[in-house]
C-alpha cells in the first residue's frame, strides 16, 4: 500500500539520516506480512526498508552498520528513545547478542540447533514508547526495587545465551518463563499476555514469556518437539500462532 500520511515523519526521518530528495516527492509502497504493534519490530524492520531504498534512488548501497544507525533515528519517530536493538537486529539479520552500553555493542550468536520457537499473538496491540517510558519512571522513583530485578533479569539473559548456544531448549525454556515472571512483576505484562504465556505452557511449550515492550501484543514460546503441534495446539485455543 502507499505510505500512510501518518508515515510520512518517517520517511523524513530517514531522508534526514542519510540525504535524499524531498520526501513529497517520493511514492513509497509497503508489503508485508510481519503483524505491526505486537514487539516483533516491525517498525524497525521498515525503517531499515526506508534507509535502503533511499539509498538506492541515489545509486548507494548502506552497509549494515550504516543501516543500523540510519534506521535508529527512524525508530526514534516511532518509540523516542529505541535502544537499538531492533534496528541493528533488522539491519544485520540473523541471531544476535545485544548490549545498550553505552557504548552499544554486538555480537553474532551460533545457535547448537534451530530454535524451535513459536510465536503467538495475544490480541492486543501496544505502544513500545509508553510502556517502556512508564516502566522507566517507575523504576526511577523506586530504584531500590527495581535495580535487584533487572540485575536478576540480566543474569538470566546471559545464562539464556549458553543455553542457546548449547541448543539446551529445556534450561532456555526454563529462564523464559523466569524472565516472564519477571517482566509480570514490573508491570509490563497484561492478562491477555499471561493467559496466553500460561496456555503455551499447558500446550506442552518448555517455556514462554511475552516479547517487545509488552504492555500487549505477543509472547513467543520453545517448543518441545515439533513447533507445528504447539502452534495447533495453540490454535486450538484461540490464539493466532506461527513459526519464527
Amino acid at each position: 500500500m502507499p505510505l500512510p500520511e501518518a508515515l510520512l515523519p518517517a520517511l523524513e526521518a530517514a531522508i534526514g539520516a542519510i540525504g535524499g530528495p524531498d520526501p513529497r516527492a517520493l511514492e513509497v509502497t509497503i508489503e508485508g506480512d510481519l503483524p505491526i504493534a505486537v514487539g516483533l519490530g516491525s517498525s524497525a524492520a521498515l525503517a531499515v526498508a526506508l534507509v535502503r531504498a533511499v539509498a538506492g534512488l541515489q545509486g548507494r548501497a548502506l552497509d549494515d552498520g550504516t543501516a543500523a544507525s540510519a534506521a535508529n533515528e527512524v525508530e526514534k519517530i516511532f518509540h523516542g528513545t529505541p535502544s537499538g536493538i531492533d534496528a541493528t537486529t533488522a539491519a544485520r539479520r540473523g541471531l544476535l547478542w545485544f548490549e545498550t552500553g553505552p557504548p552499544m555493542r554486538w555480537q553474532t550468536i551460533r545457535a547448537g540447533e534451530t530454535l524451535p520457537v513459536v510465536v503467538a499473538l495475544s490480541g492486543t496491540r501496544h505502544h513500545t514508547g509508553e510502556t517502556v517510558g512508564s516502566l522507566r519512571a517507575r523504576a526511577a522513583a523506586s530504584p531500590e526495587v527495581y535495580a535487584p530485578i533487572f540485575g536478576a533479569i540480566g543474569e538470566l539473559v546471559r545464562t539464556a545465551r549458553g543455553a542457546i548456544e548449547d541448543a539446551n531448549w529445556s534450561l532456555l525454556g526454563e529462564l523464559m518463563s523466569m524472565n516472564h515472571e519477571l517482566l509480570r512483576a514490573c508491570g509490563v505484562s497484561t492478562g491477555e499476555l499471561d493467559r496466553l504465556v500460561d496456555d503455551a505452557r499447558r500446550c506442552g511449550a518448555l517455556g514462554a514469556k511475552l516479547t517487545g515492550a509488552g504492555g500487549g501484543g505477543a509472547a513467543i514460546a520453545i517448543a518441545n518437539g515439533d513447533p507445528g503441534e504447539l502452534i495447533r495446539q495453540l490454535r486450538d485455543r484461540g490464539w493466532e500462532a506461527f513459526p519464527a
